[in-house]
């Protein structure tokens, strides 16, 4: 009997351990969170993927949910929200954002926002968009990420700085959504006024680091919050 006790013992915590390593806890951690905040939250999200014709998941997507009920939507028929398409990684090497993003001609930014706009909103003519809430001054853009690796030939511990492939699957997927699920409310035809901001977020359970590049060197600050202007996989809509 005790030798049964101490086996499942020891189960349940190479178990616990395991759990603690992945990003699984670390979702229901985040979900629990947001539904405290008030957040409306949809975890484990089936989306179709385009390029493989094969179904992924996306970890939750949320929605803050804060109107008077006095002129609700279904009175007004006008709804103005951010949907936060999530993916959870607990990354065990620090996530690292660089390459400020410069001022060009070629780049407009404004087009990587992913908006479902109807009704009012849609007016070409009108200036709608959420675009000014995220590219200010105030907040630097990055263009680039990595994260690291131990060398396997090295003889002493040294990183390798490199783009992990899950990272850059995990963006391709919630970027995907966020880009479907905005053609998919632009091609609405009721007469409701949506300006409806989806928008892709990576949450980490590691470390965040900002490099910036200075003479012969690299200053490195670690930071909670930061964006990325990632320039995934453009196709014809």
């Amino acid at each position: 009997m005790a030798n049964k006790t101490k086996n499942i013992e020891s189960i349940e915590t190479t178990m616990t351990e395991a759990l603690m390593r992945s990003g699984y806890m670390m979702e229901s951690r985040i979900i629990r969170k947001l539904v405290q905040k008030s957040f409306f939250v949809e975890p484990n999200q089936r989306i179709l993927d385009p390029r493989t014709g094969k179904t992924r998941e996306i970890d939750l997507i949320a929605q803050l949910w804060n109107y008077d009920y006095k002129m609700t939507a279904a009175k007004s028929k006008v709804s103005v929200l951010v949907n936060f398409v999530c993916e959870a990684k607990n990354n065990p090497c620090p996530i690292v954002l660089l390459t400020e993003l410069p001022l060009s001609p070629g780049l407009e930014p404004w087009e990587l926002l992913h908006e479902g706009k109807t009704g009012l909103f849609a007016d070409e003519n009108l200036d709608t968009s959420f675009f000014d809430f995220f590219y200010t001054s105030d907040h630097k853009v990055y263009t680039q990420y990595c994260s690291f690796k131990p060398k396997k030939s090295a003889n002493e511990p040294e990183w390798m700085a490199w783009h992990p492939d899950d990272f850059y699957d995990d963006l391709e997927k919630i970027i995907s959504c966020c880009r479907d699920q905005a053609i998919q409310e632009n091609a609405l035809t009721d007469d409701y006024h949506r300006l409806h901001l989806y928008l892709p977020v990576v949450i980490l359970g590691g470390d965040l680091f900002i490099a910036e590049p200075m003479q012969e060197t690299v200053s490195l600050r670690k930071v909670d919050v930061a964006r990325l202007m990632y320039f995934g996989v453009q196709r014809e809509e």
